[in-house]
């Protein structure tokens, strides 16, 4: 914004009155008629950079849907902290992570998501300039680009604008979907603090927060303004079972134990630091007859269980406080023999982490003459999030003597580690049966209850900019230098390592079945640490002028040019290498890229109530290539202060992630529930209806490598499948369509409404590879793509006479450019604003979205997947909001209410007759709408102090669930959500 200061100006002549009075009153209103025309003048000559547009202009109404949420509305939303409100935004779709919730591959990240494309497809900037990525490889959420947007104090911003068409002709790369522009306020003069208190209704999961902003020195009269704010917050950490009276944990029990499963908060697995333990016999197969039921000898509670060692809460031991029947069993399911020890997996989960953050910007302003303006700022931000893991269980499976491997895992050159289960020998101290006849090793089944469980994310946030703006030979301009950096390190305490395990085990230095000392704990376990560091800098210079007259005014065109540099390292510590840590594979990354960009937009407001637009970007980047992308659009006002219409069209691009196209690696988890897929090598499919294992001893993968769920009576789902997942040097960038066409209709000064119709097509979507897919194509050409199914090396494990034909234990994933995903609906904004009156002004907004379709195709030739409704993309039909405010000068309340139409789900398909009726007769198989209820208000009546409260979801609704309502399948998992009904308190003080 280009400043000016005052000039003196001679008087203007007044006509003189008979009487003096009246002479000076006509004086003074003169002067202040004179002041005014001075005021609009200046702001006639202020030109601003709006969202959607490069080019600076006074009027803010643009051919692009932009949303504004300004610092009022932030501050009287009552929702905890800014990313919560964004992610209430009808646009904002379930796939932004919320910073309560691991990703898997770090904590403490927030991230947005716009139209169901992802945190990658939607571009965060600050005052319209990027900031870099948490430096983490992430195959899910960002797959490969995390923005967090957490860094920001709160008190810093002035508003925030959400961009809802395609702007990569503006922008660049990742806004396919749209843009969130963060605007930080320029100038500040004075002192206020603020803090605020909250938690749900029965005191859990508080969080605190306190702020302090300043600022002093005076652009006009000073020539320099200094701003900034400082922050600081505290959230405790939640866990499920402080959470029991949330949802309807009565009837979930029912759907539980109508399948044979044990109620919630039951203790539920086998392993526990008062380690059952077994004999290591020969072989498993075969059962035995016990309490009159058929019990596999690889049951826990089978023929080779011996007994439990000496500790167990009686509250966890069969026979005492635990039933030996629980509530839930079948009828064929062994007794739980005396003295049976088991864990309560719900009371050791947690489901919001503990978080502490502090974040701090200063921001100087300079005014150089008239027409320049330097500017330079810094924020600083460091968020350290505490994730308490359940504790550690290595196994709960049986071994035998003789294949006694309990786990394989991969090691980053590509080789497969293997550990032993914990056997204890004769004459180890903790080995029960030493000193009898019997006396024999012996297989724990065993939980590491005494070790550290914290999973530590501590990310630190630089950004500093530098530049100038003013005006100069006709033209706004403004460049700077930004340079922006991330650092995020984890901890992962308490990883148990194979080397320090085996040694333990033969010299007994840790003690199984008691509480260990630090020394105990150091010799099976450490510290597991990574450490990321990306890091952008740019410099670009903008510029916008008017050209020549046109019917409708002044055209005119802005041009730029951008040159940036990307780098990130993702570093696993030295042991990761080794693969000593337990089951334990880093994911790491590292590259670097340089990239240079030109644009240019052009205004044509060729009559005077139709505005047309046009914008061109080309960029280079040395790792893939060129892009380059177009956008235009018009505004026309069909009837001025009356209707008016506005469309976009526009080009879009991402480019490929450092971790997608550089040096980089990741283990992954995949169980991708399509369909069955067998492994034709082991799999016997002559009878297609009961496919069985070639293999003497069968592994369940054999017939389900991916561990698909509904499968036939007697099949065993495997679980999820380890994979790796490698980058792709010959990845291309995503490319993207959009349109949007919408009706803005002002019918008087209390009401308006806008209407927004969008689509958007995005095609070479980077993904990485499906399980199925590999399966499908290993199947159809073993020889081909042999390199990518891994199997068991053990030749105890191979078919007889078979060489390398083990199970199934890893498959490895390359990302690539798969197909499209297309999506379209409505977006809708009415304000209704009564006249005011004796009690205030009373207001009414309602702002939704519809989306009426959400298709995606993944392999060229497959089915249209259409997933807008359903649990696949996690995006409602309709969801919107209707808020009721009250204002006066003092006080002022509103009373919000949520709304999203239910998902349907495939989780019934996929689930026994028994629960399947269960829920179906509760009409529960699917995700429940949202109908949640916020209320608030505040009171400013006092000098420089203004109060505040308010309370959201006021009738504590848990309909927002997948299946029965209940915290534990919670829609919003890892939000703030999962308390419940929840209230916040705050004040704020202005100094004087």
């Amino acid at each position: 914004m280009v400043r000016r200061f005052s000039r003196s100006r001679p008087p203007r002549l007044h006509v003189m009155q008979a009487a003096v009075a009246a002479s000076l009153a006509l004086a003074g209103q003169a002067h202040a008629q004179q002041a005014a025309a001075a005021e609009d003048d200046a702001k006639k000559l202020e030109r601003v950079e709006v969202t959607g547009t490069l080019i600076k202009r006074t009027d803010k109404e643009t051919p692009s849907v932009v949303q504004t949420i300004t610092r009022e509305q932030i501050r009287n939303s009552g929702y905890s902290n800014v990313e919560e409100l964004l992610r209430a935004n009808s646009a904002v779709d379930i796939g932004s992570i919320g910073d309560g919730a691991a990703s898997g591959f770090v904590g403490g990240v927030s991230t947005i998501s716009l139209r169901g494309f992802g945190s990658q497809g939607t571009l965060i900037l600050i005052n319209g300039r990027r900031t870099a990525p948490v430096a983490a490889v992430d195959v899910n959420f960002g797959r490969g680009t995390m923005i967090n947007v957490n860094t920001i104090p709160k008190q810093a911003i002035d508003r925030i604008d959400i961009l809802k068409d395609g702007a990569s002709a503006m922008y660049g790369s990742d806004a396919m979907a749209g843009v969130v522009n963060y605007i930080l306020r320029k100038d500040y003069s004075g002192v206020e603090a603020s803090a605020s208190y909250g938690a749900n209704d029965e005191g859990v999961g508080k969080t605190k927060d306190a702020s302090v902003t300043f600022g002093f020195g005076n652009l006009d009269t000073q020539r320099f303004n200094v701003f900034g704010g400082l922050e600081v917050s505290r959230r405790d950490s939640v866990m499920a079972n402080e959470l029991k009276d949330r949802g309807n944990l009565a009837l979930h029990n029912q759907y539980l134990t109508s399948n044979g499963t044990v109620a919630r908060f039951t203790p539920d697995s086998a392993a526990s630091m008062y380690a059952n333990y077994y004999r290591l016999p020969t072989s498993l197969t075969g059962s035995t007859v016990i309490d009159g039921r058929t019990v596999a000898n690889s049951n826990l509670a089978g023929a080779n269980y011996l007994g439990t060692l000496p500790g167990c809460p009686s509250d966890r031991t069969a026979g005492q406080g635990l039933p030996n029947r629980p509530p839930g069993f079948l009828p064929t399911t062994a007794t739980l023999p005396n003295g049976f020890c088991r864990f309560s997996l719900d009371d050791a989960d947690e489901v919001v982490a503990e978080q502490e953050r502090q974040s701090g910007m200063v921001r100087g302003t300079f005014a150089i003459n008239n027409d320049l303006t330097a500017y330079a700022d810094i924020m600083y931000s460091k968020t350290k999030t505490t994730e308490q893991r359940i504790p550690y269980a290595m196994t709960t499976s049986l071994v035998t003597n003789g294949a006694r491997t309990a786990t394989t895992w991969p090691k980053l050159d590509g080789s497969f580690l293997r550990q032993n289960a914990i056997i204890l020998p004769v004459g180890h101290p903790d080995n029960p049966t030493n000193g009898t006849p019997t006396a024999q090793p012996v297989q724990l089944i065993y939980r590491f209850e005494d070790l550290p469980r914290g999973d530590i994310n501590i990310l630190r946030s630089t950004r500093v900019t530098a530049g100038v703006e003013g005006t100069a030979f006709g033209w706004d301009f403004d460049t700077a230098v930004l340079v922006s950096q991330n650092n995020n390190e984890r901890f992962q305490e308490g990883r148990v390592r194979s080397s320090l395990l085996n040694a333990a085990i033969a010299n007994g230095t840790y003690r199984f079945g008691k509480a260990n000392t630090a020394e105990g704990i150091a010799s099976v376990s450490s510290t597991a640490y990574n450490e990321g560091k990306s890091e952008l800098v740019s410099w670009d210079i903008r510029g916008s002028r008017e050209l020549f007259q046109l019917p409708g005014g002044s055209a005119a065109i802005a041009i730029g040019t951008e040159v940036r540099r990307e780098k990130l390292e993702s570093i696993p510590d030295d042991i990761y290498t080794t693969g000593d840590y337990i089951g334990l594979v880093a994911n790491g990354a590292s590259g670097s890229r340089k990239s240079y960009a030109a644009f240019s937009e052009l205004s044509l407001p060729v009559l005077k109530q139709l505005e047309l637009q046009a914008a061109a970007r080309y960029e280079h980047y040395d790792d893939f290539g060129n892009s380059t992308t177009g956008k235009a659009g018009f505004k026309w006002t069909a009837l001025p202060s009356l209707m008016a219409f506005r469309g976009t069209a526009a080009t879009g691009f991402r480019a490929p992630a450092i971790s997608q196209i550089g040096n980089s690696f990741a283990l992954s988890f995949h169980s991708f529930q399509e369909r069955r897929v067998f492994d034709n090598l082991r799999c016997d499919l002559s009878n297609p209806n009961a496919p069985v294992s070639k293999a003497p001893v069968p592994n369940n993968r054999d017939c389900n490598v991916l561990g698909f769920s509904a499968v036939p009576s007697g099949t065993t789902n495997p679980g999820s499948l380890p994979t790796v997942i490698s980058a792709n040097p010959e990845l291309q960038p995503e490319k993207s369509n959009s349109f949007t066409f919408g009706m803005i209709f002002t019918p008087s000064k209390w009401a308006d409404l806008a209407i927004d119709a969008w689509y958007f097509h995005r095609k070479n979507e980077i993904r990485s590879q499906r399980g199925v897919d590999i399966m499908d194509n290993y199947n159809a050409d073993p020889a081909a793509f042999a390199d990518q199914v891994v199997r068991d090396p053990n030749p105890e494990t191979w078919l007889p006479g078979v060489a390398d034909s083990g199970p199934i234990i890893m498959l490895v994933r390359q990302y690539g450019n798969s197909e499209w995903t297309k999506t379209s609906g409505i977006d809708y904004d009415l304000n209704l604003r009564l006249p005011p009156t004796s009690w205030g002004k009373f207001s009414l907004n309602v702002n939704g979205t519809y989306t009426a379709r959400y298709d995606t195709v993944i392999v060229k030739g497959q089915a249209v997947q259409r997933q807008v409704g359903t649990t696949s993309s996690d995006i409602s039909k309709t969801r919107a909001s209707a808020t009721f405010k009250w204002d006066t000068d003092q006080a002022r309340a509103w009373i919000r209410f949520n709304h999203a139409d239910p998902l349907s789900s495939t989780n019934c398909t996929s689930l026994t007759a028994a629960q399947r009726a269960f829920l179906s007769n509760l009409n529960r198989c699917r995700v429940g709408r949202d109908r949640t209820i916020d209320l608030g208000g505040s009171y400013s009546g006092f000098k420089g102090l203004t109060l505040s409260a308010s309370v959201m979801n006021v009738t504590n609704d848990y309909d927002r669930s997948n299946g029965i309502p209940m915290v534990f399948n919670y829609y919003d998992s890892g939000a703030a959500n999962l308390l419940g009904r929840r209230f916040t308190v705050g004040a704020s003080y202005q100094f004087q």
